[in-house]
């Protein structure tokens, strides 16, 4: 009995966490930080990665380039270490 008030907790949290999510996806793109659906670019990924976004960098990375998860944050990592997107300088 135990395990089923532990799965349902964990469901119920579940859904709870991918409301919040999709309210704050929904938030941004209102507020202009996120295009509309299917209308982002690179520039837009990039302008993301350095407000410092990149949590919202890889979603839209994933949404304009159809890969998965692991493969768009290598890619954002990458974004993100450019000097002109507010990365580091490697001094030699």
């Amino acid at each position: 009995m135990a395990i089923l008030w532990a799965i349902g907790v964990v469901v119920v949290v579940a859904f709870l966490v991918d409301a919040a999510n999709r309210r704050g996806t929904r938030d941004l793109r209102q507020s202009g930080f996120l295009p509309p659906p299917g209308q982002g670019t690179n520039a837009d990924v990039e302008r993301l990665v350095a407000l410092g976004r990149k949590i919202d960098a890889i979603k839209l990375y994933r949404e304009i380039q159809r890969t998965d998860l692991k493969t768009a944050k290598e890619a954002i990592d990458r974004m993100a270490q450019r000097p002109d997107l507010g990365g580091r300088r490697e001094s030699s």
